[in-house]
């Protein structure tokens, strides 16, 4: 409402104007590129034109990902009818009993006084017809962005820990991050980033201050802060690579495991239960090649946490993981894409007494977590994943097809031995965004 609200006031001047200035966009009838892909896709750009003092553009934004999972392990066959029926929360993402609404998000970006961006989109259900599109806030925020080496965003927005995370889900090469990426993600949070590039031309920074509560709308500082910060060097230049970036990051929760009252059709996830974490990555590219690497630690949390509405006892111990992405294009538009992980904690520890159990690596929720007989977790994680990705219109429609082998070991049965997972899920899938 409020963006039409605004075009609305743009628009009769951008039809009188368009004639004589470079104005292009859906409002203006003016649809632009060389094919027609490129064509189609600038339909969703209602605005644009960065000759107007006032808005330069507005367009609209979004995601629809749709994945079809088969796997099995050594006790059995699971597939994603197996993920639906696991809890309400998958529930409202599958399509039937074989295919999931991975992500699904609607919204818009603008560009305003040159410098100011405001952006947000929704979650959607797409289960339920239009009767509870709307699910939760996924991001909304403001933006100030005078130069590249400094730009203030303040709202809502997704924590970006480690590489992973920073690689939008419209352009991650395999399904899925890391589960050690995974594990130490802090969600989609309310508050405060400053960062930059090109200091000195070759380095970056970020520090962000947030609510550590993952909530439907926008969190506070009440319930603790998550507080992140980022030191990266580019080495392009000096390496005769295309891209190439490194970086050091650090994370401090001084809340973890903090988790909000489910409501509706919003099912809260918590927050990451380590105190502390610790990220090296790196990203290179060279011609058709490239390699994402990162190195990742988190200091588990011992003590308790409010878990909608009632005190928790955690015991999370430390974890240490490396994932490794590898990819090369092998013709125009198919690219092979590696992943590898490894992931260690220590021991698994039964409860006795008072004392919980103790809580270690999981197996990833898309979709091993859903195995038969699946032992709740192990300390040590070890993956692989092939898999083909064809372009259609860059990273805007694709599919993606891909086989993932995973193993953990030093679990624990509820009959108290010790047992592991050993399995494989094939994935397919079509990931459109605009």
């Amino acid at each position: 409402m409020l963006a039409t609200s605004l075009l609305g006031c743009l628009s009769i001047q951008a039809r009188t104007d368009a004639a004589a200035s470079s104005a292009t966009g859906l409002l203006v009838g003016k649809l632009v590129g060389e094919t027609n892909f490129d064509r189609a896709w600038s339909a969703f750009t209602l605005y644009k034109d960065e000759s107007n003092p006032i808005l330069q553009e507005f367009s609209l934004q979004g995601r629809l990902q749709v994945h079809y999972a088969d796997g099995n392990s050594d006790n059995g066959h699971f597939d994603i009818r197996d993920f639906k029926e696991a809890s309400n929360a998958n529930d409202q993402t599958v399509w039937g009993d074989n295919f999931e609404a991975r992500r699904a998000r609607l919204g818009f970006k603008s560009k305003w006084y040159q410098s100011w961006k405001l952006e947000g989109q929704i979650d959607a259900d797409t289960t339920d017809g239009a009767n509870k599109i709307y699910r939760s806030i996924y991001d909304l925020s403001l933006t100030y962005a005078p130069t590249d080496a400094m730009n203030v965003t303040v709202g809502k927005t997704k924590v970006k820990f480690g590489r992973e995370q920073e690689i939008s889900s419209k352009e991650i090469l395999p399904f899925e991050s890391s589960l050690i990426s995974n594990l130490l993600f802090p969600g989609e949070l309310t508050g405060v980033m400053v960062n930059g590039k090109g200091i000195q031309d070759y380095w970056t920074y970020e520090l962000g201050v947030y609510g550590s509560d993952r909530v439907r709308t926008f969190s506070g500082y009440n319930e603790g802060t998550v507080t992140l910060g980022k030191i990266g060097y580019n080495y392009s230049s000096q390496s005769n690579l295309d891209t190439a970036l490194a970086s050091v990051q650090f994370m401090h929760n001084s809340a973890p495991g903090f988790k909000e009252t489910d409501s509706d059709n919003f099912y809260s996830n918590s927050s990451p239960a380590f105190t502390d974490s610790i990220a090296l990555t790196n990203d290179i590219t060279m011609g058709r090649f490239g390699l994402i690497t990162d190195i990742l630690y988190g200091f588990g949390y011992r003590g308790t946490a409010d878990q909608a509405g009632l005190e928790k006892s955690l015991n999370q111990t430390d974890v240490f993981g490396i994932s490794l992405i590898p990819s090369y294009f092998i013709a125009s538009g198919l690219q092979l894409v590696g992943q590898l992980q490894w992931a260690i904690s220590d021991s698994v520890q039964p409860a006795s007494g008072s004392d919980p159990a103790t809580t270690n690596l999981g197996l990833q929720s898309r979709y091993e977590k859903w195995a038969p007989s699946v032992i709740p977790n192990g300390d040590s994680y070890t993956s692989a994943y092939i898999g083909l990705n064809y372009y259609l219109y860059s990273h805007k429609l694709k599919f993606m097809n891909g086989i993932q082998y995973s193993t953990m070991d030093g679990g624990l049965a509820k009959s108290g031995q010790t047992a592991s997972y050993d399995g494989y899920t094939f994935l397919s899938g079509l990931r459109f965004s605009f």
